[in-house]
């Protein structure tokens, strides 16, 4: 798939109300876990923490592709 195909869904994504809905969801769901473990408890915090960044890394993916393909898209 060319860059600015994979741009557009990127966009299509990242722009729908349902999964910012979810994504808003998640982080609210993983900060109350966090909020809600002991502070002794760092096995439990540092996996909540890896979960927190791992769907970090997906928005930062999706817009990552977004980005390129604005690029080639620029470019042609």
């Amino acid at each position: 798939m060319d860059p600015i195909t994979k741009a557009n869904h990127a966009k299509r994504l990242l722009e729908d109300d349902i999964l910012k809905e979810a994504f808003a969801a998640v982080e609210k769901d993983i900060f109350e876990e966090w909020r809600m473990s002991a502070h002794t408890d760092y096995s439990g915090r540092s996996d909540i923490f890896h979960t927190l960044k791992g769907l970090e890394r997906l928005k930062a993916r999706l817009q990552a592709i977004l980005d390129d393909g604005l690029v080639a898209q620029s470019r042609s």
